[in-house]
């Protein structure tokens, strides 16, 4: 059986690396490339990853197991065996792919799904553990959110991207004499509009949902309580 690892920091905990993985429909179609979860365990389960010179496609039945701080992924079909794994080991985020599989070039591969899959279940997994304490549904796509601030808006959209499962979205605040939307498409952050007594701005982003960092906000200036709208 062939193997790849991937190994980052990591800020949060296992109870948000749980409820992250005990998700995989969710998950799945999150991940940062084609991926899909259906029906009852044992799931029905599709990937596929294309890159330069690459292509990899694996489709068949999954269970989930949890044990010991790890979340497991066990996958089989026509092509054979395929594990992911992830657990916490500190402050780090473990993850690893394992196969037997009737595959040419498969380390190459495994690196690749490893990769993608563990940088999402380290994104996800800090981003409900910064918001879940602060956000209330109050509606139908309609939420608040007290004590937010600049820092907090990449952890805010991989929040609902996750739990809305939609690559495109806009996402509109209302506080205090001003209001902020972000037009996130196809799962690359756009841009940034922010409305204020005193004058507005508009940041251009143009990055990776999973990639986004605060200082991709820099210039703006937001704290306290809001109401937010996702269309």
């Amino acid at each position: 059986m062939e193997s790849r690892v991937a190994e980052m920091p990591f800020s949060a905990d296992w109870e948000a690396v749980r409820w992250v993985t005990s998700r995989p429909r969710e998950l799945f179609r999150s991940l940062p490339f084609e991926a899909t979860v259906s029906g009852e365990e044992p799931f029905e389960v599709y990937l596929r990853i294309k890159k330069r010179l690459m292509t990899f496609e694996f489709s068949g039945r999954m269970n989930v197991t949890f044990a010991e701080a790890t979340a497991t992924y066990v996958m089989k079909g026509p092509k054979g065996l395929l594990i992911l794994a992830t657990s916490v080991n500190d402050d780090r985020l473990v993850s690893r792919a394992s196969a037997d599989l009737v595959e040419r070039f498969t380390g190459r591969k495994l690196e690749a799904l490893v990769n993608g899959f563990g940088f999402a279940v380290c994104r996800f997994s800090e981003s409900y553990r910064k918001i879940v304490g602060k956000i209330l549904p109050t509606g139908e796509s309609e939420f608040y959110i007290r004590n937010m601030g600049v820092d907090d808006l990449p952890h805010l959209l991989r929040y609902f991207r996750f739990k809305l499962g939609r690559e495109s979205f806009s996402l509109l605040g209302r506080g205090n004499w001003e209001e902020f939307k972000i037009h996130v498409e196809h799962d690359s952050v756009k841009s940034l509009e922010h409305k204020r007594s005193g004058g507005s701005a508009i940041v251009e982003v143009n990055k990776p949902l999973l990639e986004v960092e605060p200082d991709d906000f820099s210039g703006i200036e937001l704290g306290g309580e809001y109401f937010i709208l996702v269309t």
